[in-house]
């Protein structure tokens, strides 16, 4: 009887002792988990401020933050009760290594999408050329990104591809300059090529009469003009402007009887006849 009064009394100053360490315990383990909410809602409306583009993201990394947050407060409860925390501290870095080999491409990936959300070099919607590929942004996802092509085939290219070839967004600036290269024989009147071709773009609605033209013999060739002309637009009313133009140019130089040079050697036979070899219009 004596012993079983003597264990309780020993588990009694035990319990007694140890409260204060089980009270802060709690207190951690309640405090950091509080935190550790209140910290993903703030990296989600941290993520809004900053235009992440899909929700998914957002997501994840409040959710990669929380659950980060929720380890460390485990961590230190478990080390505040007296439970040795360095085996869980190497269990932890050993899986984080394995999985960081696993995933290094993944891992590259993923901070280059959220590079690319921080800073912002293009956004959804975007014409940008990358590497070979010449598109629109269609997503900007955590991994890769996604491009819609001009014959509105997908592109999907992984986000550290992207960040470490160089970038042209040709959506940044609001006016766009439509290209016009033409190559005229010595024989056309040079000055009224110039007129006809500064009506032709003129004549273009999506083209900006504000904006002066850009004019430039850029080459004297053996045989011909090199001729180099813009004209300014907005930057989303650029494709069209660019064909109507075209359009309007040919159609132009149809009217005033205008010929262009072609290179030697191209013929224009008809089907089914010998091909004829045509030299530059002299």
């Amino acid at each position: 009887m004596n012993n079983i009064t003597t264990y309780i009394n020993q588990l009694i100053e035990s319990a007694v002792g140890f409260a204060p360490q089980m009270l802060l315990a709690l207190f951690v383990l309640v405090f950091g988990f509080w935190f550790a909410n209140k910290t993903t809602e703030l990296t989600g409306k941290l993520l809004q401020r900053v235009n992440a583009q899909s929700v998914e993201l957002q997501t994840f990394l409040s959710s990669i933050v929380s659950i980060g947050f929720k380890i460390l407060v485990i961590i230190s409860v478990a080390g505040i009760v007296g439970i040795e925390t360095t085996s869980f501290v190497g269990i932890i870095a050993a899986m984080g290594f394995a999985v960081g080999l696993a995933l290094q491409g993944n891992l590259s990936n993923f901070a280059a999408g959220v590079m690319i959300l921080i800073m912002k070099p293009f956004k959804v919607g975007d014409e940008v050329k990358t590497g070979d590929t010449w598109a629109f942004v269609s997503e900007i996802q955590i991994f890769h990104t996604v491009f819609k092509e001009l014959d509105s085939t997908l592109t999907i290219i992984p986000n550290s591809l992207i960040l470490n070839n160089s970038i042209r967004n040709f959506s940044t600036l609001p006016i766009r300059k439509v290209m016009v290269k033409v190559n005229v024989p010595y024989t056309e009147d040079f000055f009224k090529v110039k007129k006809v071709l500064m009506e032709a773009g003129y004549s273009v609605p999506e083209i900006e009469t504000s904006i002066k033209p850009f004019f430039l013999v850029k080459e004297f060739d053996d045989h011909f003009i090199r001729i180099s002309m813009s004209f300014g637009t907005e930057s989303k009313k650029y494709w069209t402007a660019k064909t109507k133009v075209n359009e309007a140019v040919v159609q132009a130089f149809h009217d005033n009887n205008i010929k262009v040079a072609y290179p030697e050697g191209v013929s224009f036979g008809e089907f089914g006849k010998e091909p004829v070899e045509m030299r530059p219009i002299l």
